[in-house]
């Protein structure tokens, strides 16, 4: 994509350089702004609001699947205000509760063998972070923390994926 608007950039240039008498008097600005625009239109942020959420916990180091299919506690499902905000350029997770920010962190991404993003939470001494599938037939999000000798996993059970604006 960044090569596309390399290749516009250039062209324009080009264009520019060969019919000086045709410049338009803003061209300058209109290069900066074509420059620019791929910037900011193609961000690329997921943004996750959960209202409900169930958690699962099981007493030893094991896989997410296996501490839903039997966990050693299982929770009521419960309802929350809590929003995730992936920046996948800057490599951040903001997290907000309530509507208000709680902590922005590093973060580190790849696509799991099932094609779900697994979004790690680089925080010193914990091994946490979301894996979430953003198909629109079935789309799924939990998230996970193991622990020594636990595993940890919230579904959410009732949650949105907010397109960019």
């Amino acid at each position: 994509m960044l090569q596309t608007w390399f290749l516009v950039f250039f062209l324009l240039a080009t264009y520019v350089t060969k019919a000086k008498k045709r410049v338009c008097p803003n061209m300058k600005e209109l290069l900066i702004f074509l420059f620019l625009l791929p910037l900011g239109v193609f961000s690329q942020k997921v943004i996750l609001q959960i209202n409900e959420r169930q958690e699962f916990v099981s007493y030893r180091e094991t896989s997410l699947d296996s501490v839903l299919a039997n966990p050693d506690l299982p929770y009521p499902v419960e309802s929350v205000d809590v929003r995730y905000v992936l920046d996948l350029d800057e490599k951040t997770s903001s997290y907000f509760v309530g509507g208000a920010l709680t902590s922005v962190l590093p973060i580190d991404t790849y696509f799991s063998e099932t094609g779900g993003l697994v979004v790690k939470i680089l925080e010193d001494g914990f091994d946490y972070g979301l894996l979430i599938h953003t198909d629109e037939g079935s789309p799924s999000a939990m998230w996970y923390w193991y622990a020594q000798g636990m595993t940890t996993v919230k579904k959410m059970v009732n949650f949105e994926f907010i397109k960019n604006s």
